[in-house]
C-alpha cells in the first residue's frame, strides 16, 4: 500500500497550534497572571495604536469630614502603566528539502525540531519577564542568602500585599525555585492543603496552597546581583526634593561603582502609609531602582526609583509619610556588594500583565501560519533558499511585559 504523507505547507495551522500549544504549556508564570488582549494593540478609529498601550489604574481620592467642599474639590488624576511591545523571541534553523521530503516525516519533525523550538522561547520569554517583574515589584521579605522559606517568611510576604490593598479573592501566587520549595514544603509537611484537594498538586508546576498563597515551583527565578556599593545617601544638590519625585540624587558613592536595577532601599525618615487613610506605618517605604547607574564624577548619582516619591498631605497619591532629608541614609535590603541572591516572587495575580500580539503572514511563503492559545501567539514561517536548497524554518513571539501594580509584588531574597 503506498503511504501518503502530507506536505508541510498543507499541514501549517496544525503546526503552528502544535508550536503555540507548547509555547502556553511551559509558561508556568505568565500563566499566572493577568493577560492583556491582543485586540488592544488593534486599529482604533482607523488608526494604529503603536507599540505601546498605557494601562489606567483608578484614580485615588481623599474623603473630606465637612458638608462644605468648596476648598477640598479634588482633581481627577489617573496614573498609567505603560505596556509595550518590546520583547521578540525567534528561533531559526536550516532544514534540505531532501530531509523534509525523505528523512523527516511530519510527526518525527514537530518532536525533533518544532517542539524543542517553541520550548526554548517558552523559557527565554518567562526567563526575560520574571527578571522584569524582578526588577519591578516594590516590596522585599527574607535575609539575603537564607535557605530558609518558613511560614512566618510567606505570611510576612502576604502582609505586604495585603497592607498595600491587593484584592483577597485567591489569587494569591509565590513562585520559588526547587531549593526554595523544597525548604517551604520541608517546613510544612503535610499541611498543604486537605484531602480533596491532594490530587491537584500534582498538576505540573503546582504544589499545593498554604499561608494563603499558591506554591508553584519554577527554576527561571531570577537572581540579582548588587553592584559594588551598597551604601550611600540622599544629596538634595544632586536632585531636588519635590513631590512626585521618580529620581533620587544620592552621594557617598564609591568612584566607579554601579548601582544595579532592581536594588531595592529604604530611605531613613520616609515611612511608609495606609493607601486610603494616610496614616504611617511602623516599616519605611520600599524603593526600587530601576536602570543601573555608575558614578563618574563627584561620588553622586542620580537613581531613577520606583515607586515615585509622593509626600504632600493633600496629594491622594501620598506614599511617604515625609520628604526626605538631605543626608537621610539609604539602606540597601538585597545584600553585600557585588554579591548574587536568587529572587524568588510572592504576588497577586493582578501584579503583573503580559501581552502576546499576531505578527504579519507574509504573502508567497512556502509555508506561514499562526497560531494563539492561552492567549499565547506563536508564528511559524518556512521558506526556500534557492541557492543552498536550505529550508529555513523560524518560529517567533512578540510580546510585552508590565508590573500594573508592583505594590502587590514581593521579591523574597536569598
Amino acid at each position: 500500500m503506498t503511504q501518503t504523507i502530507n506536505n508541510v505547507k498543507d499541514v501549517g495551522s496544525v503546526i503552528a497550534k502544535a508550536a503555540a500549544d507548547e509555547l502556553a504549556d511551559q509558561l508556568k508564570f505568565l500563566k499566572s497572571i493577568d493577560k492583556e488582549p491582543a485586540s488592544s494593540f488593534d486599529q482604533v478609529n482607523g488608526y494604529n495604536v503603536g507599540d505601546t498601550i498605557n494601562i489606567n489604574k483608578p484614580a485615588r481620592f481623599l474623603p473630606g469630614s465637612t458638608a462644605d467642599v468648596t476648598s477640598t474639590i479634588q482633581e481627577v488624576v489617573e496614573e498609567k502603566a505603560a505596556l509595550a511591545l518590546d520583547t521578540r523571541k525567534v528561533v531559526a534553523v536550516n532544514l534540505t528539502s531532501a530531509e523534509i521530503q525523505n528523512t523527516l516525516k511530519l510527526k518525527d519533525w514537530m518532536k525533533r525540531v518544532l517542539l524543542p523550538a517553541a520550548g526554548s522561547i517558552a523559557q527565554s520569554v518567562e526567563s526575560s519577564f520574571l527578571t522584569t517583574a524582578k526588577n519591578q515589584c516594590e516590596h522585599i521579605v527574607g535575609t539575603p542568602g537564607s535557605t530558609t522559606f518558613d511560614t512566618d517568611l510567606s505570611l510576612s510576604a502576604r502582609q505586604k500585599l495585603k497592607q498595600a490593598l491587593a484584592p483577597d479573592d485567591g489569587e494569591f501566587y509565590a513562585l520559588l525555585n526547587s531549593s526554595a520549595m523544597r525548604s517551604a514544603v520541608n517546613a510544612r509537611k503535610g499541611l498543604f492543603q486537605s484531602s480533596s484537594a491532594i490530587a491537584e498538586q500534582y498538576r505540573e508546576g503546582y504544589i499545593g496552597t498554604a499561608d494563603g498563597f499558591r506554591y508553584l515551583e519554577n527554576n527561571l527565578v531570577p537572581t540579582h546581583t548588587n553592584g559594588a556599593d551598597v551604601a550611600f545617601a540622599v544629596e538634595a544638590d544632586q536632585v531636588t526634593i519635590a513631590n512626585g519625585m521618580s529620581t533620587l540624587g544620592v552621594d557617598g558613592v564609591t568612584s566607579g561603582a554601579t548601582i544595579k536595577a532592581g536594588t531595592k532601599f529604604t530611605i531613613a525618615s520616609c515611612y511608609d502609609v495606609h493607601p486610603i487613610t494616610k496614616a504611617a506605618l511602623p516599616h519605611l517605604k520600599i524603593f526600587t531602582v530601576t536602570a543601573d547607574v555608575t558614578e563618574t564624577a563627584s561620588n553622586k548619582v542620580t537613581l531613577a526609583i520606583s515607586p515615585a516619591i509622593y509626600y504632600t498631605t493633600t496629594d491622594p497619591r501620598q506614599n511617604v509619610s515625609t520628604a526626605p532629608v538631605d543626608e537621610d541614609t539609604c539602606t540597601v535590603l538585597t545584600g553585600s556588594a557585588s554579591t548574587t541572591y536568587n529572587h524568588n516572587l510572592y504576588y497577586h495575580k493582578s501584579a503583573f500583565r503580559f501581552v502576546s500580539v499576531p505578527l504579519m503572514k507574509p504573502d508567497g511563503a512556502h509555508m506561514v501560519a499562526q497560531e494563539t492559545s492561552q492567549g499565547v501567539t506563536m508564528r511559524v514561517w518556512m521558506d526556500s533558499n534557492i541557492l543552498t536548497d536550505k529550508m529555513i524554518l523560524r518560529l517567533d513571539f512578540l510580546g510585552g511585559f508590565k508590573a500594573v501594580r508592583p505594590e502587590w509584588a514581593c521579591v523574597a531574597t536569598s
